[in-house]
């Protein structure tokens, strides 16, 4: 039987072979054959047809009826929607309080920790195009703050390529904020009429202690099972009735508590794979809340892959690990002292690191020195791979991991959501800064472990509104398609807004980004202690 062929078309290729059997019976002299057969078999295919079609049909049915019923009487409610299996958030409050005599809503005093001044209207007038951009620090701007971060500069370019509309690019993003808060603040946004919503999150996740306790972890089958049930409630509806009864066993404080917030945080890292491994399930299962929140919305999404340097920050803390023998510490030692040593020559030097990691593959000390001596090498591959381990294998993550990167990607991907690849946009540059990508984003464009200099953040904001510029997002509106006017209109209100900066803005900054550097090496104490992404 040839691959593809059905029984309905077998059996119509039989009646046939019957016909011309009969027609040859007539050249013989043989009756004369029924003229009707080949009609008939064709009326009998599609009846037979019809037929297998009506019994899907009528199988179907049942679960359509319940479907139909289940979205008009028993619809999932928002906050369904929004739990998270993982921690306790009913005790966050909402960010923006409304203003009554001034008929705004903004963020209240008593938030400026962690977020900074941002105000919208209550009444949203109908040529307003109002934009909400959230996420950590990198949002806010960090080390300096708004006035630089990307939203502005996206508003700018949205300004330039439509000057005769009105745009709302309302900051929200919250020091040290992970994606579980994230997620909250989308929940609330939500409510204020967006007519666009970017997400840059990823770089938090490790910040928070946090207890997973016999929560099932998220297979293949689950992660399916959360896809659909986003658009199909009978789904959504099973998984209510039929969830295991386990609830989450961290309840978060009301506002951001870092373990790097307190004297001696840095000890409180230590090597525990499967702490990591719930942190990057609860990243992707926060995630893809947020993305099915507003998908339901029917509200426009764009998302930033998170970016980090990997060439100039070393792992945050190195640990051994613990099964090792004395023996292999010392030997570990030994080659150790070898790789750290700058004054021997390259190659001794990588035959070190990787002495380093046969007796300790997930040495993220040894991994860093490969892949900067790799990289100085101009062995790009190799760089990037030791450089991205000893970034996952850091025992005090500060960056977004690789299997983050690909939560994002995956999806972004999955849900068509249009995706700002934010390390390919800062790879412009060689190591010997040349103007020639190389795979690495370039660490120029970052001013420590992970925030953007301004540069990098006027880079961002500009993709970001291209981006919308180019999936249509106000294609109602009237803006010149010239590029270049659009780049005229841009740099002027670019050169514009940084020239009503004060010299005092970017001393603040630079006195923030020596608090961060302190903090992120466990000095906490200081009085920008909270200065994180």
């Amino acid at each position: 039987m040839p691959y593809g062929s059905t029984q309905p078309e077998i059996e119509a290729g039989c009646l046939i072979m019957e016909s011309n059997d009969n027609r040859s019976r007539k050249n013989d002299g043989g009756s004369k054959p029924d003229e009707s057969g080949s009609g008939t078999s064709i009326s009998a295919s599609r009846h037979r047809w019809w037929m297998a079609l009506a019994t899907i049909c009528l199988a179907l049915l049942p679960f359509g009826i319940l479907e139909i019923a289940l979205r008009v009487f028993a619809p999932q409610s928002p906050q369904d929607a929004t739990v998270d299996p993982y921690v306790d958030l009913q005790q966050l409050e909402p960010l923006f309080e409304l203003d009554a005599d001034a008929n705004e809503w903004k963020i209240p005093q008593h938030r400026m920790n962690f977020f900074r001044p941002a105000v919208f209207s209550a009444n949203k007038h109908d040529a307003t195009k109002r934009i909400f951009v959230l996420g950590g620090s990198t949002v806010q701007g960090r080390p300096f703050s708004t006035e630089t971060a990307f939203p502005i500069w996206l508003e700018m370019r949205l300004r330039a390529a439509f000057p005769d509309t009105d745009f709302e690019v309302v900051n929200v993003g919250g020091i040290s904020y992970a994606s579980y808060r994230v997620s909250k603040l989308v929940t609330e946004v939500l409510q204020h009429e967006p007519d666009a919503i970017v997400l840059y999150t990823g770089h938090n996740e490790f910040l928070e202690d946090r207890e997973y306790g016999a929560l099932l972890e998220a297979g293949a089958i689950q992660t399916w099972l959360a896809s659909l049930s986003g658009k199909i409630r009978t789904v959504s509806w099973l998984q209510e009735r039929f969830k295991p009864d386990t609830k989450p066993t961290s309840k978060m404080t009301t506002e951001v508590d870092a373990r790097l917030d307190h004297v001696g945080g840095l000890e409180k890292y230590h090597r525990d794979p499967n702490w990591r491994h719930g942190v990057e399930q609860h990243f992707d299962s926060a995630l893809f809340t947020m993305v099915t929140q507003i998908k339901k919305a029917e509200i426009p999404l764009w998302i930033c892959m998170p970016a980090c340097d990997l060439v100039n920050t070393p792992p945050f803390k190195v640990e051994l690990a613990s099964d090792l023998s004395k023996k292999q510490r010392e030997e570990w030692q030994q080659a150790w002292v070898r790789a750290s040593d700058a004054q021997l020559a390259t190659s001794e030097r990588l035959t070190a690191c990787q002495q380093c990691l046969t007796i300790d593959p997930l040495d993220a000390g040894a991994h860093y020195v490969a892949g900067r001596l790799f990289y100085e090498q101009g062995d790009i591959p190799k760089a990037t791979e030791h450089l991205k381990l000893a970034r996952d294998f850091d025992v005090c993550p500060l960056r977004a991991t690789t299997k983050i990167g690909q939560s994002v990607a995956e999806i972004s991907k999955r849900e068509k959501i249009p995706t700002i690849p934010t390390p390919i946009l800062f790879d412009q540059r060689d190591a010997n800064g040349n103007r020639l990508p190389d795979g690495i984003a370039d660490p120029e464009l970052f001013v420590d472990h992970l925030h953007p200099s301004i540069k990098g953040h006027q880079i961002l904001g500009a993709a970001v509104a291209d981006s919308m510029i180019q999936n249509g997002l106000f294609a109602g509106l009237s803006h010149s398609h010239d590029t270049q006017v659009l780049e005229q209109r841009y740099q002027a209100l670019l050169k514009q807004h940084l020239a009503g900066l004060s010299e005092a803005y970017y001393a603040r900054g630079k006195q923030r980004l020596k608090g961060l550097r302190l903090w992120a090496a466990g000095r906490a104490g200081q009085p920008w202690e909270h200065d994180q992404n």
